[in-house]
């Protein structure tokens, strides 16, 4: 069965010879204007294809080019980023430019249905800024992916269809290169899920044998065979890894080619009788940098609910244009307005005494005294506008940002219009 399915499963995502024509072509013009650019320019540098195009392991309908301008080490860093943007752009016509920053400046051209980051890096074994492994990793996969390469698409392909591709921030998931240290470590896809299937945590893969666990804490260790103080695998999330082996195994014990087709994570009400906030905020940033800072604010805000008995459910996070936030569901959204405050035993008398004298009426729960005191918030709403109007525990950037919080139907009805995607 797994055979018919594989055999179905490339046909699509397999790129036609047409198909290939159209990126090479692309390619090879955007990389002769580049480096005569940098003929023009007098610079110490080239610029070469990188990524799953140049490793021919990339996914039909994938318009993603990825492009470095590879400078020699003794190009000073501000000399780098500054030349690494300025040449970066390609002025052909059609293609549009802007800045984008990770570890350091890039740039981003799109044309037609094309994006092609342009990014700068040095020409070094030694590493000296995190992206100059990346033409290194290319050199690797090259030189040992053999007959492969489709393997490589069918694992991306399942994990895509199964949610867990991609190493950005908004996803926590497994990343294109790691996708191929896999095949190749494993020899092929099936091997890959089998394996998969009986990981535990901290599993630990080392092609070359140069690192060491003890170095690493994360979930799955990936040594980089490029680099063996680097875990490929460090912007996996234990949850996107344990999603992994949950769907690996059901794949195995059941083979269906519905595992590959990507599903677009729509908002959906997980538990009958919730209720739904979503907290919006206003303010266009780089997913890279906003996910994260969603994210940690969001486990702010859960911990607040929880301490105050609202009893939060589920937390997602979504991004659209300007629009960003967190949506919430809460089993408890309305609250009497007194709560128990335990004091100590009755037997401790010293505490018993001190907790008695601040309380005007006392009750006694078996050997417990306790008070009624009011509540800080009767509802979730007000719990959540006291965070994000004390600021405390929200990430950087969203501490500036206006933000409304919607309720209810007028929440629900807020994500299904704008058709966000819901990510953990």
């Amino acid at each position: 069965m797994f055979s018919k399915i594989r055999e179905d499963v490339l046909k699509k995502i397999v790129p036609s010879e047409a198909e290939r024509k159209e990126v090479i072509s692309v390619t090879d013009k955007i990389l002769e204007h580049l480096n005569q650019k940098i003929l023009n320019g007098g610079l110490n540098a080239r610029a070469e294809v990188v990524g799953s195009i140049a490793k021919d392991t990339w996914i039909s309908n994938d318009r993603d080019i990825d492009i470095f301008i590879v400078f020699d080490k003794s190009t000073p860093l501000e000399d780098l980023k500054r030349l690494g943007l300025e040449f970066g752009r390609i002025e052909l016509e059609g293609f549009t430019s802007e800045t984008a920053y990770a570890n350091h400046p890039y740039t981003i051209n799109r044309f037609k249905e094309f994006k092609i980051d342009v990014v700068p890096c040095y020409d070094s074994v030694e590493i000296i800024t995190a992206v100059d492994r990346t033409p290194h990793h290319t050199k690797f996969v090259k030189e040992n992916i053999g007959s492969l390469k489709d393997d490589v698409r069918l694992l991306k392909q399942f994990m895509k269809g199964v949610g867990v591709y991609s190493s950005e921030q908004k996803i926590q998931g497994f990343a294109g290169y790691l996708c191929e240290i896999l095949i190749i470590n494993y020899n092929g896809f099936e091997n890959v899920l089998k394996s998969a299937s009986k990981w535990n945590r901290g599993e630990y893969i080392d092609l070359k044998g140069g690192g060491s666990r003890s170095n690493f804490k994360d979930p799955l260790i990936v040594i980089d065979p490029v680099d063996p103080k680097r875990n490929v695998a460090s912007a996996l999330s234990l949850e996107r890894l344990s999603e992994f082996i949950h769907y690996s195994r059901l794949f195995l014990n059941s083979p269906l080619e519905r595992y590959f087709q990507k599903k677009k994570r729509v908002f959906e009400k997980m538990f009958p009788g919730s209720q739904t906030y979503a907290v919006v905020f206003n303010g266009d940033l780089l997913e890279d940098i906003i996910f994260p800072q969603l994210r940690k604010s969001a486990k702010s805000i859960f911990s607040v609910l929880e301490r105050n008995d609202f009893k939060p459910l589920s937390y997602g996070l979504f991004k659209k244009g300007s629009d960003c936030g967190i949506v919430f569901e809460i089993e408890r959204y309305e609250l009497s307005p007194l709560v128990k405050h335990f004091g100590p035993r009755i037997f401790d008398l010293k505490n018993y005494e001190a907790f008695v004298s601040k309380h005007r009426k006392i009750y006694i729960e078996e050997d417990r005294v306790y008070a009624l005191r009011k509540r800080s918030f009767l509802t979730p709403k007000e719990a959540i506008r006291d965070v994000l109007s004390l600021k405390e525990g929200l990430g950087k950037n969203l501490k500036e940002m206006e933000f409304k919080i919607l309720e209810g139907d007028e929440a629900v009805s807020f994500l299904e219009d704008k058709e966000f995607e819901i990510y953990s």
